[in-house]
C-alpha cells in the first residue's frame, strides 16, 4: 500500500513540474524553434562524442535529427501536462562503425512518453525514470 501512495505522489509532482516552462510559454512553445543536442542517454554522458545526436520539434508536429551517422525524420505529439508521443519514426541506414551510441538514442526515443521542458534543458522520461536529457545546440 505504502508502494501505492509513494507512486501516486511521484507521479503527481512528475506532472506538476514536468512543464517547468517561463512564464506565458507553452510546452511546444520551447520544444520548438530549437535544435536540441543530446548530453546523456539513460545517465551516461555523451556530449563529449563527436558524434552528438541531435533533435528538432517542428511547430507542424515533425521531428528530425541526427542519431550520430544516421539521419531521421518523424512525428511527435505533446500534451499540456508533458506527454509525448513520438511516431513513424524512420532513419537512413548507414552503417556507423564503433558508433553504439545511435543505438541507445533510437531506443531511448522510442521509449519515452513524458517531458520535462525549461528554456534550457529538455528531459525525456519513460513514465517518472529519466532515459535521456538535451539542451539547446550552441548556434
Amino acid at each position: 500500500m505504502k508502494k501505492i501512495a509513494l507512486f501516486a505522489v511521484l507521479f503527481t509532482v512528475v506532472i506538476f513540474t514536468s512543464c517547468g516552462s517561463a512564464k506565458g510559454e507553452q510546452p511546444q512553445q520551447i520544444l520548438t524553434g530549437k535544435t536540441w543536442q543530446v548530453k546523456s542517454i539513460n545517465g551516461t554522458d555523451v556530449s563529449m562524442t563527436e558524434s552528438t545526436p541531435y533533435i528538432n520539434f517542428g511547430t507542424d508536429n515533425k521531428v528530425s535529427g541526427k542519431g550520430g551517422c544516421n539521419s531521421f525524420s518523424g512525428s511527435y505529439n505533446l500534451n499540456q501536462e508533458g506527454g509525448i508521443n513520438m511516431s513513424r519514426l524512420v532513419s537512413t541506414k548507414m552503417a556507423c562503425p564503433g558508433l553504439d551510441i545511435e543505438g541507445r538514442f533510437f531506443k531511448a526515443l522510442e521509449k519515452a512518453n513524458m517531458t520535462k521542458i525549461t528554456n534550457d534543458k529538455l528531459v525525456l522520461m519513460d513514465g517518472v525514470k529519466e532515459i535521456m536529457v538535451l539542451t539547446p545546440k550552441p548556434e
